[in-house]
């Protein structure tokens, strides 16, 4: 008996970990969005990755956690303070991409935009948040 509860008393622990690990690894798994200086799609390097840049040009980055199951999609800018759309952004992209980059995304004036990546009927496939200054 004392064995029993010994190993159990070991055994309770190691489940707590084990769903610890799981559920990290779940969340992982989601869709994200996010900005590069620069990429090399050959290395697979993002450069000066960051949600805080000077105006220019960026990067948007987008990995999905399935494939996208669009050819027609869209890179949208808000403005947060405002609400308005600044800018919607056109792009072409195979139906079976799951980690995709948009090259060349201006970011003009200084604000805080949130950056969406839009399906074709304007659906939210993913989004975040970025700092121009």
């Amino acid at each position: 008996m004392k064995k029993a509860n010994l190993f159990l008393r070991n055994l309770f622990p190691l489940v707590l970990l084990l769903i610890a690990v799981a559920s990290c690894d779940f969340l992982k798994g989601g869709d994200s969005l996010y900005f590069c200086e620069k990429y090399i799609p050959a290395t697979d390097d993002c450069e000066g990755k960051s949600t805080k840049y000077t105006t220019g040009t960026l990067t948007v980055m987008v990995k999905l956690s399935k494939p996208i199951g669009e050819t027609d999609v869209n890179i949208n800018i808000t403005d947060l303070s405002s609400g308005k759309v600044v800018e919607t952004i056109p792009f072409t992209v195979t139906a079976d991409m799951d980690y995709i980059y948009f090259d060349n995304v201006a970011f003009e004036q200084p604000g805080k935009y949130k950056v969406s990546l839009l399906k074709k009927d304007n659906t939210v496939v993913v989004s975040n948040e970025i700092e121009i200054i």
